[in-house]
């Protein structure tokens, strides 16, 4: 009877095990389906972040282990690695569309595209990005102008007035000098995704607690997925509204089905980083 009970109430009948989470992370296509639940949970919130802005920018989430023995006991230098998040998130509730995770040298130019591409297929329509200047190039303003997004990404000091092929870059440099007030106050949205970041640290901790790169890549998509679902308690409580309704009512009219799957590489391990560590458990 008590089972039942608390079955109805959405309650666990027992505590899971402790290594029931580690044991998921190892799981073969758990990646994607991570991948898959962050895209989902931010569907929901798209008629709030349709016509807005969205940020872009990333974070890194420490590793504990320091390193080899060896390396240890003789090497003074102790060195933290990272994973690193890459995110597109909306300015107006915090919620991630879409995640893309790399190591700690993953650059963030080479993200802007499949990031911004990815959310803008699965329905969202945002009016504009905002992000830094580690995202300026023509490259990048092409593919947000081509879906219909305005760029905000301020120019580095030594950028010209002109660059081949890339006519938004002269509209973008004139505002950028000639309009500046206008430009930063829309690029200020950018502070959005800061805001996610602090959030999913302080809410769910910033050191990963993992021991292979791919149970890393798994733990850190999982924190991004239930901050999302704090995200919708969150805003549901602001307007009024029952989360289980919200999303129930998404479920009706979500493209998740109709799309195609998660390419296993968008957040595949690094072909150079294997399955074992060899610092210390």
């Amino acid at each position: 009877m008590l089972k039942e009970a608390q079955l109805g109430v959405g309650l666990l009948p027992h505590v899971p095990n402790y290594s029931t989470a580690a044991r998921l992370f190892r799981r073969d296509g758990t990646t994607e389906i991570l991948t898959r639940l962050i895209e989902e949970s931010a569907w929901p919130l798209r008629e709030l972040e349709n016509g807005g802005t969205v940020a872009i920018d990333s974070t890194g989430f420490s590793i504990n282990a320091l390193g080899a023995y060896n390396t240890e006991k003789h090497d003074p230098e102790r060195k933290h690695h990272f994973v690193k998040a890459h995110v597109v998130c909306g300015a107006r509730t915090k919620v991630i569309l879409e995640a893309k995770l790399t190591d700690e040298s993953g650059a963030d130019y080479p993200q802007f595209i499949p990031l911004l591409e990815r959310a803008w297929k699965r329905g969202f329509r945002p009016g504009r990005v905002a992000g830094d200047k580690a995202y300026h190039g023509g490259t990048n303003l092409n593919a947000a102008d081509r879906l219909g997004i305005d760029p905000y990404i301020p120019f580095k000091i030594n950028s010209l007035g002109r660059a081949s092929g890339c006519p938004i870059w002269n509209v973008k440099y004139h505002q950028f000098h000639a309009k500046s007030d206008e430009f930063f106050r829309r690029y200020h949205a950018r502070s959005s995704v800061e805001c996610s970041f602090s959030a999913v640290k302080r809410l769910l901790g910033e050191n990963l607690l993992s021991h292979t790169p791919r149970t890393r890549y798994n733990e850190t998509l999982a924190r991004l997925w239930a901050y999302n679902i704090w995200v919708i308690i969150r805003v549901s409580a602001e307007l009024g509204l029952d989360p289980e309704e919200v999303l129930s009512r998404s479920r009706a009219d979500s493209p998740v089905k109709d799309l195609v799957e998660v390419p296993r590489e968008f957040n595949a391990v690094d072909v150079n980083e294997t399955e074992s560590d060899s610092s210390p458990a």
